[in-house]
């Protein structure tokens, strides 16, 4: 506004490096809340939405919100598993983990019991929104939903505290700066 007023200078630079630290700033912070919502709904898409359940003796095909710990599934080679479980039988039951693990390489499994804490060490267990790459098996639920490992993973996706990146700490250091100057250059002008 001054500048249109004096025209003093022959282009208005803090006004247009201000507009640019501001568009800058709002562009940054849309990528980042973009991005989060990408990796909730990378998880979402890691549920299976149908899972096939042993009940009354008899295979069916149910949604996987139908689920409940002491279901029995059956999991197969191409099988995304619909919720944690316990493992009572399996055939050469391999599963990829790398999503709540971090392993490259397909996790075999097997009935016997482990006694480790650390989800990578647990054999015997399926993880909901792991895939069977080989065999097959069956399980009892023991965890559907926010219950689960992948569940407890996405619950500290939601309580994450937003944390500020290192541009966002320069634009906002050079933000201020620049306005200290247009308020000295004001001054020295007014002055």
């Amino acid at each position: 506004a001054i500048w249109l007023h004096e025209r003093a200078a022959a282009a208005p630079y803090e006004a247009i490096a201000i507009m640019a630290i501001v568009i800058l700033n709002g562009v940054m912070g849309y990528i980042q809340e973009a991005r989060a919502e990408r990796a909730v709904a990378a998880l979402r898409e890691m549920t299976a939405a149908h899972a096939n359940v042993v009940r009354d003796g008899e295979r069916r095909s149910l949604p996987t919100t139908t689920l409940v710990p002491g279901d029995i599934i059956v999991v197969a080679e191409g099988d995304t598993v619909p919720a944690d479980a316990r493992l009572i039988d399996a055939t050469a039951l391999q599963t990829a983990e790398a999503a709540l693990t971090g392993e490259s390489v397909p996790v075999s499994k097997s009935v016997a019991p482990v006694t480790a804490d650390d989800v990578g060490d647990q054999r015997c267990m399926l993880f909901s929104g792991t895939t069977a790459v080989y065999g097959h098996g069956r399980a009892v639920v023991t965890a559907t939903g926010m219950h689960t490992e992948m569940g407890r993973i996405a619950g500290l996706l939601q309580t994450a505290p937003d944390e500020i990146t290192p541009l966002q700490k320069e634009l906002a250091r050079t933000g201020k700066a620049l306005a200290i100057a247009v308020v000295l250059i004001a001054i020295v002008m007014i002055g």
